[in-house]
């Protein structure tokens, strides 16, 4: 993985988040502003609970990111609602490592505040990384919601333990 330090985002780290939504494919450059929109509000201390974490080189370069939050209408449920990872940079350990790290973060709350963590993709031939990468990383396929995104684009529900 070489030597990345995670932190919480700070607003400083907008431009590479909104770069690396990009880059993955995740995002279209013109549909990256609500996302940024969401990271907006979570800077702002407007959304309790939600919470944005990088993780940069020494020298500040961010290399992933990723915005998890709790669900609103679920018993101690969180979703990771955004995670990636420089392009250059897959393979390395570096989304392994932030996904840990969000992990431990939410054990550590305790199973009275978290006790499944979510996350989910789409079903495209370009997203047969992210869901294997899912898979290697403990996550189950737990539900398919066809057409979802689009036609022939299923929503792909993952899920966790938080609880050992």
């Amino acid at each position: 993985m070489g030597h990345v330090l995670i932190r919480a985002a700070t607003t400083d780290d907008r431009p590479a988040i909104a770069e690396l939504a990009v880059a993955s494919l995740m995002f279209a450059a013109d549909e990256v502003g609500s996302l940024l929109n969401v990271f907006d509000d979570v800077m702002s201390g407007s959304l309790e609970g939600h919470s944005w974490w990088v993780s940069a080189r020494p020298e500040g370069n961010v290399v992933a990111a990723a915005y998890v939050a709790p669900e609103p209408f679920a018993d101690r449920v969180w979703n990771l609602y955004f995670i990636a990872v420089e392009p250059r940079e897959h393979g390395s350990g570096v989304g392994t490592g932030l996904i840990g790290h969000i992990e431990e973060g939410l054990r550590k709350v305790g199973e009275e505040n978290a006790r499944v963590l979510i996350v989910e993709t789409s079903s495209l031939p370009h997203f047969r990384t992210a869901r294997a990468f899912y898979a290697a990383r403990g996550f189950d396929e737990e539900a398919r919601i066809r057409d979802y995104y689009g036609p022939g684009d299923d929503k792909v529900v993952f899920w966790k333990s938080l609880v050992d």
